[in-house]
């Protein structure tokens, strides 16, 4: 568009450059000229006898090339073991028959390569003068790999770690969750990954879908860089020439079923302040369709530019959100209708209002002349900005191959777009924008529910929680349980005694408490050290590799910070926090501390039945704490903050319990606030060594 512009620009000069009589009128916008022409380089391709598929482009102004191989198999129904795919293809660069991974790793920081490998494919570059090296890595983690089980184990953990956020996370939950809705859980982008479903895969599991699906007559070989084609078809040949080919499976899935009406389904997030809502349904729309260059000046109008329908009213004249997007993705097996925006909780149904409106103006008002060509000039040049990368060359050759498009498709793509007329963006949107016919997800504070349901179209909110599974009821309490049983419960397994004045002597006869723990992060040892004096001094130090990072101290009236940048006094907002942590065994004086405790009912927690325990503060704070209805004990409790307007939702799990003097304490404890998550061990709890306030100044 730079281009076009210059070459307007040089025009108009040269004309008043030749008649002083020449006026130009500025109220009127020049006409645009017609789309250019443009000369995509077709890349060279030749083919192996075992059936693998090579694109070279090449592009000698820098000394490097690169290599990415993937595999074009079905997407696969995952079933009980969901991620087996991605964790199948991350593990093929953690060792091979020949080499560690230890061994890999250096091979690569030798040669200054970059390598990563993914659900059905490796990426690999490195210098030019190194792609043999290059290759022979690339090759031998293709053909060769181990799956070497601690790595398996590594990797389960990561995944498991990952899991814990996405209850915090409102865009994680909405991913999750719309997917489900959207696609069901029949269909394989409809599955959502479980904690068991990673317990589930085996290094068994890994090798039997490596040797099912990883087979070069379905896979793509795409070389860019500073190398010939010669040299190329000589490399490729070497390196993967015996990589013996096989039948793969393929699969066939039923098209997800669409909603006749409205469909509003809510997820709780609770104590949020915003809202986030989708808006989604399936669509069958894949690449290359006859009106896809008209789909994709709708969309850009509608929800997919910064000055689209969808954005200049949510953000700009209603100011209800920061940013609101949406538009149609294609896809081979079946595409999608999404947009969204997070909103402010009271605005939520009226954001609603606007979002269906918005999908009703695009499909019964043409838009409007300057609206289409804003649109199209801007992806007339994201596309020519695009083509100064050799990158998009391979590309287009690959989506071509794989999608089966024409071989004119991407030569002729400014022009199709260029012919694409207001009377066929509506026409597009009148076949797919579809505003009585969709669902309308929101993530978000129950306040929010009784607002949302007259979008439905039975009127009745569907409730799920974050795996997209109807919200379950807490179990009625039937054996004449209370809070404050539950809570002497807890403390009787934890001593082995039967009476509360008992506990409560053995409980106050601790007069200081040292808790030493330990956790890794990105391989580096993090030692913690809390100390706790009756009645209420607390410290809390930090150590990196035995370094000092951070000392916390509050003697029960004022507190310090110590930092490498200096000492400084905890402020008096968040010394109400350490006021509350520093009580020794809390839960012990729930009553005279003034909280109000609620047995609410039974739910499933980790995997157990817990009690569900809620705790309000007198500040009106509200926590929950879960004891396992077998054992007595404490294994989870979850608590609400907010931040700068954020709200932070923090989450402990207790296990691992272990007697110190008699008294059972826990020795795991896995705290996640917000998006981190610490995995701690507790290495050793000392009780009544003698300290006194001077070890808290």
């Amino acid at each position: 568009m730079r281009f076009l512009n210059y070459l307007i620009l040089v025009i108009a000069v040269v004309i008043v450059s030749c008649s002083k009589k020449v006026t130009v009128d500025r109220t009127v916008a020049p006409i645009p000229k017609p789309a250019p022409e443009i000369n995509i380089p077709t890349p060279a391709f030749f083919t192996l006898e075992n059936g693998l598929k090579v694109f070279v482009v090449e592009n000698h102004k820098l000394p490097k090339v690169s290599f990415q191989l993937t595999v074009d198999t079905d997407p696969v129904l995952e079933n009980d073991k969901v991620g087996l795919s991605d964790l199948t293809g991350e593990l093929m660069a953690e060792g091979t028959l020949t080499k560690s991974k230890e061994e890999i790793d250096n091979e690569i920081d030798f040669i200054g390569a970059s390598l990563y490998t993914y659900g059905n494919g490796v990426y690999l570059s490195s210098l030019s003068k190194h792609s043999d090296k290059a290759l022979a890595i690339a090759s031998d983690i293709m053909m060769n790999p181990s799956f070497p089980d601690e790595q398996l184990e590594k990797k389960k953990k990561q995944l498991a770690s990952n899991l814990k956020t996405v209850s915090t996370n409102a865009n994680a939950i909405a991913s999750r969750v719309s997917d489900v809705v959207c696609f069901g859980k029949k269909h394989p982008y409809g599955e959502v990954q479980l904690k068991e479903h990673i317990d589930n895969i085996s290094i068994e599991d890994c090798k039997q879908h490596y040797e099912k699906y990883f087979r070069p007559n379905v896979s793509y070989l795409v070389v860019v860089g500073d190398i010939s084609v010669d040299e190329a078809k000589e490399k490729v040949q070497k390196y993967f020439g015996n990589w013996e080919k096989r039948e793969v499976p393929k699969h066939v899935y039923q098209f997800p079923q669409k909603v006749k009406e409205n469909r509003v389904v809510f997820v709780e997030k609770p104590e949020a302040v915003q809202s986030l809502i989708q808006v989604v349904y399936p669509l069958k729309y894949g690449m290359g369709t006859t009106d896809a260059a008209a789909v994709k000046l709708m969309t850009g109008i509608f929800g997919g530019a910064f000055s689209s329908y969808l954005n200049a009213n949510l953000r700009e004249d209603k100011a209800y959100t920061y940013g609101a997007r949406g538009g149609i993705q294609p896809d081979r097996l079946v595409g999608k209708f999404s947009a969204s925006a997070s909103v402010r909780n009271e605005v939520t149904d009226s954001a609603i209002v606007e979002f269906l409106a918005e999908m009703k103006h695009i499909r019964n008002e043409k838009v409007l002349a300057e609206d289409l060509t804003r649109i199209r000039n801007n992806s007339n040049g994201s596309f020519a900005l695009s083509l100064e990368k050799p990158q998009t060359i391979a590309r287009f050759a690959l989506n071509t191959a794989r999608y089966g498009l024409p071989g004119d498709y991407y030569q002729n793509y400014l022009s199709r777009l260029d012919q694409v007329t207001a009377e066929d963006v509506q026409t597009v949107a009148q076949k797919y924008i579809h505003p009585e016919a969709c669902i309308i997800l929101v993530v978000g504070n129950k306040e929010v529910l009784d607002k949302i349901k007259r979008f439905d179209g039975d009127g009745v909110v569907e409730i799920l929680d974050i795996n997209g599974e109807p919200k379950k009821e807490l179990k009625p309490i039937t054996n004449g349980m209370t809070a404050e049983k539950v809570i002497e419960q807890y403390f009787f397994v934890r001593t082995d005694l039967t009476d509360m004045d008992e506990v409560r002597a053995r409980f106050d006869a601790i007069k200081d408490m040292t808790k030493e723990m330990e956790t890794k992060v990105q391989g580096m040892t993090i030692q913690m050290t809390s100390k706790q004096l009756a009645p209420n001094a607390i410290s809390l130090e930090v150590k990196m590799n035995n370094m000092l990072m951070q000392k916390q101290v509050f003697d029960g009236k004022k507190g310090q910070k110590t930092t490498p940048e200096g000492v400084k006094d905890i402020e008096e907002e968040e010394l109400k926090n350490f006021k509350e942590d520093a009580i020794m065994h809390r839960e012990l004086r729930y009553k005279e501390l003034g909280y109000q405790l609620n047995l609410l009912g039974i739910e499933n927690v980790l995997g157990k039945e817990a009690y569900k325990v809620e705790l309000i503060s007198p500040n009106n704070e509200v926590a929950f704490q879960y004891f396992d209805i077998t054992t007595g004990l404490l294994i989870y409790s979850t608590s609400t903050s907010v931040s700068e307007g954020e709200t932070i939702i923090s989450t402990i799990e207790h296990g691992d319990y272990r007697a110190v003097d008699g008294i059972l304490f826990a020795h795991k404890i896995n705290q996640q606030v917000g998006a981190q998550l610490i995995d701690l061990s507790v290495t050793k709890i000392s009780l009544n060594t003698g300290l006194t306030i001077a070890d808290f100044k």
